[in-house]
């Protein structure tokens, strides 16, 4: 595994209407082409892509059912079966993910 290189933006976790969750980036200044999440659940483990999509509401405050302005970010797939999970990056640096209960 690689360290990390710099430090990620603020990121936070929102549910969808389904309740799966998803982390949001929500720095307007970020590029987070080629970035994924890895993660790791009881029963095995996945990875996603992040790509663009529509939030609503402000900052912290987002969500994924609609109360609010509506926005683009950049989100990813963390659905609460997670144990652990880190984001890796093109340059090959993963980033542990904090913040969300287990």
């Amino acid at each position: 595994m690689h360290e990390p290189t710099r430090a990620l933006p603020a990121y936070h976790f929102a549910s969808d209407v389904d309740g799966v969750r998803h982390l949001i980036v929500d720095d307007s200044d970020s590029d987070c082409t080629g970035w994924r999440i890895k993660v790791r659940e009881r029963d095995g483990g996945y990875q996603f892509p992040f790509e663009r999509s529509i939030v609503f509401g402000e900052d912290a405050g987002a969500n994924l059912i609609g109360h609010g302005p509506a926005r683009e970010t950049w989100t990813v797939v963390m659905d609460w079966g997670a144990v652990s999970a880190e984001i890796c990056l093109p340059d090959g640096s993963h980033h542990s993910v904090g913040g969300f209960i287990l």
